[in-house]
């Protein structure tokens, strides 16, 4: 072996992998728990067994050089083959503990993870699920190792991170028996012009059917904004509130409001995304 790669470790491949994926040495450390001296020192040893700075600062941030991104391949193929290895020969989902790490918005929770938690503590009794609050930041603690999955209405696109489209979901409002909104269907111009709480889920972010107001030229002011949305139940009755939300969620509140559709033209989507370095997991392919 060179004798330059002799003392690289998994831990230095991870390092480089998180300061990659992040563009952060504070980052990187946040996410290994460790000082950021130490992440520092970690890049500087790999920085020395193959003559290059790996990373190059431009403004305010980091950028990597051609020969980080090749390493940083070869790192992602060599963890993910030891965590193969690491699996046992003959996998056996009943006697396996294993934690597993979902980033998840409220719609998932609501439709998918129950039946999920059911099917796990029938077939896989030792395994622990960690659920995190995920939504624009699903991408970030997915290639940080924070999440081992994540259930998201947000588009990801990038390298190191595989995902499927699950299902749309289509908004409706609910309101109050005797909002006099909810005796018929609504106009796209009573909708605009409605009194509306908003359901914002703790993100800056908007959901489609806003969006598509305002390209059609209404602009909506919410007069209750909550990231709870258990605060239906609470703010609704008796007023002339109105809250927009995927049906599948909206059906948890229909015994006690009024559903109406949605007179814009948009659905909420639900997509499943994974890292790339567990695509060879026994434990994530079952």
């Amino acid at each position: 072996m060179n004798e330059t790669l002799r003392g690289i470790d998994f831990g230095a491949l991870e390092t480089l992998q998180l300061v990659y994926r992040l563009r952060s040495f504070t980052a990187a450390a946040e996410t290994l728990n460790v000082k950021q001296s130490s992440v520092s020192y970690t890049i500087d040893r790999l920085r020395k067994s193959f003559s290059d700075p790996l990373f190059v600062r431009q403004g305010n941030q980091i950028s990597p050089t051609d020969k980080c991104i090749s390493l940083v391949g070869y790192a992602e193929r060599i963890l993910a083959e030891i965590e193969r290895a690491s699996q046992p020969d003959i996998f056996d989902p009943a006697s396996l503990r294993a934690t597993v790490s979902i980033s998840a918005t409220y719609l998932s929770r609501a439709v998918l993870l129950p039946k999920l938690v059911r099917d796990l503590r029938n077939e896989a009794p030792n395994i622990t699920i960690e659920l995190i609050t995920g939504f624009t930041d699903a991408n970030q603690q997915l290639l940080s190792g924070k999440a081992d999955m994540a259930l998201s209405p947000v588009a990801i696109n990038e390298s190191g991170i595989n995902g499927k489209f699950l299902f749309d979901d289509p908004y409706v409002c609910v309101m109050d028996p005797a909002n006099k909104l909810a005796q018929a269907d609504m106009t796209l111009e009573q909708f605009a012009s409605a009194a509306h709480m908003f359901i914002h889920y703790g993100q800056k972010w908007q959901p489609p059917f806003r969006k598509k107001l305002k390209d059609l030229g209404y602009i909506m002011s919410p007069m209750i904004s909550t990231a709870n949305p258990e605060d239906v139940g609470l703010m609704l009755p008796g007023t002339d509130l109105i809250v927009t939300l995927p049906s599948r969620i909206a059906q948890q509140f229909a015994p006690q409001f009024q559903l109406r559709p949605c007179p814009v033209d948009a659905v909420a989507q639900l997509n499943f995304y994974w890292p790339a370095r567990l695509n060879n997991s026994p434990l994530h392919i079952w």
